[in-house]
Parts: structure tokens; C-alpha cells; sequence
């Protein structure tokens, strides 16, 4: 589909990013928006330019002008809101966790194979050239065999432990929040040993340390693979861990600095990763875009229509599936 017509579901942070990304985008724009509040959603229009701001959720799913809907509230929100778009005929990229916990996820994917609409997992980083650089790297054996990947991202809240990212029942703690990055890269990371595009780890083991409010303040997971390859992941949501991934090979590593944000936290057209051999200078590889991060995972949705699941390094449904499992098996874990 050349031009994508979207709907927006939330109106906070990331809503405003994806509607900045939109902006200069050939392939979508943003044609409705609804808030928590009509007030939020009217303000949030006025400031993007959009045509209309609907005062609730139906009667955005309503506008025949939306052909897609981007949803951006929190997590507990995402498997209501994601299968009414889905029941109302809209494809649909939901932010990440798709859901809180993996039935939740195959409840929304099911509805997407039911409705035969488009439906993706926004692991944005995952739809950027960055990425497929690394794996193509990682394939040509720049590293030789692969190892292990250690995987952070981790940001500190500091405060008195207000909000969201704090209250378990809005889906708080580190490790539904940002943990889904770097358990998606590992498994990423493990299909390539494999030859696959994504493998499930035999074995996992977890720590944390659990705030006052109960939730995972920060956690770590040790994965193992049937390859033999092995991941340790972390992530925070009250100690500043960094967004560092490093690949380990038997000749070498791959660093990527900021692979969940691959042009940092400014959205440039910019982004990095350093290979290290035995024997050889570091080499820097420097992937330029002509978008930002938003608007490339928008184009993905558009490229992909009318198939129902985007290519990979992009998420599909099993492979949603199957990171929303660890995340379950990470958090059973610290109980």
C-alpha cells in the first residue's frame, strides 16, 4: 500500500514520536487520535495537524479514512484495544509487550488470523537496516562461531516511585517495560546458530531486585540454547543499566551501542555498530537512513499489506509468541 491512512490509540510520549516520524513520511500519515481523556485527544491533534480527534477508542474504529491503527497506551491496555481494531476490520502495530503475559498474546493473535488483518509486536528496532546489517555480519562469520550475547536496557526512574512503570497492576517493572528487547535479540541472535529465524532458550534462570512497590526494579535472566549458545539479559526500570548489546564469537565481538534505539534518543538518520577481530583494527559500520526509526517500522506495515505478518528481522506472530513466553518464564522466576 503506497499511503498508509493511521489512527492513533494514546496520546503520551511514544504517540508523540510516532506522529513527529509521520510527519516527513512519504509512505503514511496520521488521519485520527484518541486519548484517555476527548480533552487529551483534541489537544494531541492540534498540535500534530490531525484532521480529527475521536472521543473515544469506537468511534475512532468507526472512521473509514483509518486503514490502521497504532496503539501506545500501557501495557494492560494493548490486548482490549488490539482485538476491538482487529473485530473492526483495522490493521493493527501495537507497542510493545503486544500483552501483558503470552495467553493475552495468542487471544490477539488469534483475532488477527480470524479478521485477516495485519498485525505486528513494535519492536521498531527490529524493522531498521541497522539490524540486518548485524545479522548479515553475523552470518558471513565476521565473528566466526557465535557464543554468547549479553544484552542490557536499563534506565533509572528516580522519584518516589509514582506511576506507571512502578504499579504492578499497570505492568510495571523492568521487566515487561524494556526486558523484551534484549530476550528478543538473544532468541534473534540464537536463530542465527541455528539457522533459524529465531530459537526458544532450553533453559532459563532469573534474579532481580524488587522494589517497595513489588515490582522487578532490576532483573537479569541467564538463557541457555540446545546450540550451546548463551544469553545474559538485563533490565531496569530504577538503576541506569545502559542499552548496550554485545555479540561474542570465537575470533571476536559485535558491539552494538544502542541497537532498541538505532537513532538514539534524537531520531537521527545515524546509527552504529563496531565489529572486533583477532589480529584486525575495530571496524565501525555506519548505517544512514533517509527516516527516522517511527516512520521506517510505519513503511514496514505499509510494504507488507495486504500479507497479514511483516518479514522477518520484524516480529511475527510466533515470534511475538514466543518472546512474550520467556518474559513469563523470567517473571516466574523471581517468585
Amino acid at each position: 500500500m503506497n499511503q498508509l491512512s493511521w489512527g492513533i490509540v494514546g496520546t503520551g510520549a511514544i504517540a508523540a514520536d510516532f506522529a513527529r516520524a509521520l510527519r516527513g513520511s512519504s509512505r503514511g500519515h496520521i488521519v485520527d487520535v484518541t486519548g484517555s481523556t476527548p480533552a487529551k485527544a483534541r489537544a494531541f491533534a492540534d498540535r500534530w495537524g490531525i484532521p480529527s480527534a475521536a472521543d473515544t477508542l469506537a468511534r475512532l474504529l468507526e472512521n473509514a479514512a483509518v486503514d490502521a491503527v497504532y496503539i501506545a497506551t500501557p501495557h494492560p491496555a494493548h490486548e482490549v484495544q488490539s482485538i476491538a481494531a482487529i473485530e473492526a476490520g483495522k490493521h493493527v502495530l501495537c507497542e510493545k509487550p503486544l500483552t501483558v503475559d503470552g495467553a493475552g498474546a495468542e487471544r490477539v493473535i488469534a483475532a488477527a488470523r480470524r479478521a485477516r488483518v495485519f498485525l505486528m509486536e513494535a519492536y521498531m528496532y527490529r524493522c531498521h537496516p541497522l539490524m540486518r546489517e548485524v545479522l548479515a555480519r553475523l552470518s558471513e562469520g565476521a565473528i566466526g562461531r557465535i557464543c554468547h550475547v549479553s544484552a542490557d536496557f536499563g534506565f533509572r526512574q528516580g522519584g518516589d516511585r509514582s506511576g506507571r512503570l512502578f504499579d504492578r497492576a499497570l505492568g510495571g517493572g523492568g521487566i515487561l517495560d524494556v526486558g523484551g528487547y534484549p530476550v528478543s535479540f538473544a532468541r534473534l541472535v540464537a536463530g542465527c546458530v541455528e539457522g533459524a529465524p529465531f530459537a526458544e532458550p532450553a533453559h532459563l534462570y532469573g534474579s532481580a531486585v524488587i522494589g517497595p512497590t513489588g515490582v522487578d526494579e532490576l532483573a537479569t535472566a541467564h538463557l541457555s540454547f540446545a546450540s550451546g549458545f548463551t544469553a545474559v539479559v538485563r533490565s531496569a526500570v530504577r538503576h541506569d543499566l545502559g542499552t548496550t548489546a554485545v555479540v561474542y564469537g570465537e575470533s571476536g565481538k559485535i558491539v552494538v551501542p544502542n541497537p532498541w534505539l538505532p537513532q538514539g534518543n534524537r531520531q537521527g538518520l545515524e546509527s552504529e555498530f563496531t565489529i572486533f577481530r583477532d589480529g584486525r583494527d575495530p571496524e565501525t559500520v555506519t548505517i544512514r537512513t533517509r527516516e527516522v526509526t517511527y516512520a521506517i517500522e510505519a513503511a514496514v506495515v505499509a510494504d507488507t499489506l495486504p500479507r497479514l505478518e511483516a518479514e522477518w528481522p520484524a516480529m511475527s506472530w510466533d515470534d511475538t509468541l514466543g518472546n512474550m513466553r520467556v518474559l513469563d518464564q523470567w517473571l516466574r522466576a523471581l517468585r
